[in-house]
């Protein structure tokens, strides 16, 4: 017979992972009560959260979800059977920001690594989801462009404005040398 309690456990985490489309599994191997409850409250700051869960329940909840949507079935095949001791990290509206501030804890606490993630319905593994977090933000980026469209037009103003300028600094200094 089935025990109920670990029924419960999986059928919530497949309405996690439903609910959550975007989530990184990450190994916790040595991880201490500590860390993780910080790691917890860097997360809820971006609007994510980390949940220590057991490997054959993620295994079970994914062969759930796999006639539903065949990216869980490629991750099925590319990652299973999982080893090592897992937590699953949940991001909010912008997974970048979740994925940046793992990346930030894990510079303090090298017991944390990235197992795989699923992010805009892409699977990627430990070191392409490592390589991800550590670029840029969205916003980061759109202030790049605009600062680069910006930078021509800005020195272009300046170099037309230059010479008049210059003229008037020479009659600034002029009218002070009449006046003494």
């Amino acid at each position: 017979m089935i025990n109920l309690s670990k029924k419960t456990a999986v059928n919530a985490l497949v309405l996690d992972i439903e609910k959550h489309n975007d989530f990184a599994l990450v190994k916790i191997d040595k991880t201490s009560h500590q860390n993780l409850e910080k790691l917890r409250r860097e997360l809820r700051k971006v609007g994510g959260s980390v949940k220590v869960i057991k490997n054959t329940f993620f295994e079970k909840a994914i062969n759930k979800l796999t006639p539903k949507n065949k990216i869980y079935s490629q991750l099925k095949k590319k990652f299973f059977p999982i080893h090592e001791t897992s937590a699953m990290i949940t991001f909010g509206d912008d997974w970048g920001q979740g994925l940046k501030a793992f990346s930030e804890f894990t510079k303090n606490d090298k017991t944390l690594s990235f197992k795989l993630s699923l992010l805009d319905d892409q699977i990627y593994d430990s070191a392409t989801t490592t390589t991800i977090s550590g670029l840029p933000s969205k916003d980061q980026l759109v202030g790049k462009i605009i600062g680069s469209m910006k930078s021509p037009m800005s020195k272009f103003v300046y170099a037309l404005k230059y010479n008049t300028n210059k003229f008037v600094y020479v009659l600034q200094a002029k009218s002070k040398e009449v006046k003494s």
